[in-house]
């Protein structure tokens, strides 16, 4: 992802993973927020499952919160500040997404658009919802008590 930033010569970055779908208009949108000085977020996102953890969570990243944000969310930043705050960390295979959210949330630049942006359950349908839950919960713990990226990146090859 980094390189592909570098590559850029747009002004403003998207990462979308790809079995989500962002918005129509998704663009405009995020170009709203950029005039606006909100130089990073993402969109709030709905699973295409009717789980009723699913659909919860879903309801969950309408919230501007840290805990409520991945990498299926999108992530738009521009790209002065994805240069300024270093980019995805590239020790990290798995949970990249979300320290470079960190960061954009000390720095108090990330805005959730109130647009769904739809994602795919299959990886929650082919492994089980509570089995998958359990683990990115596990992987969030690891990484808060201090895990280094190959442990964490281990862990997910193993359980997940």
């Amino acid at each position: 992802m980094n390189a592909g930033a570098n590559l850029s010569k747009s002004s403003i970055l998207y990462f979308l993973h790809a079995d989500s779908y962002p918005p129509k208009g998704f663009d405009t949108c995020i170009i709203s927020e950029i005039k606006k000085q909100r130089l990073a977020g993402c969109f709030k996102m709905r699973f295409d499952s009717n789980h009723w953890w699913l659909a919860l969570v879903s309801w969950a990243t309408r919230f501007n919160w840290k805990i409520c944000r991945g990498g299926d969310q999108s992530l738009f930043i521009t790209k002065a500040l994805f240069n300024e705050i270093g980019g995805f960390d590239q020790k990290y295979t798995i949970y990249e997404d979300q320290i470079l959210t960190n960061q954009l949330y000390k720095k108090k630049q990330f805005v959730v658009i109130q647009h769904w942006i739809i994602t795919s359950a299959r990886l929650y349908e082919k492994k089980g919802v509570w089995h998958l839950q359990y683990h990115f919960l596990m992987i969030y713990l690891k990484k808060w008590l201090g895990a280094s990226a190959e442990e964490i990146y281990t862990y997910y090859k193993k359980h997940i």
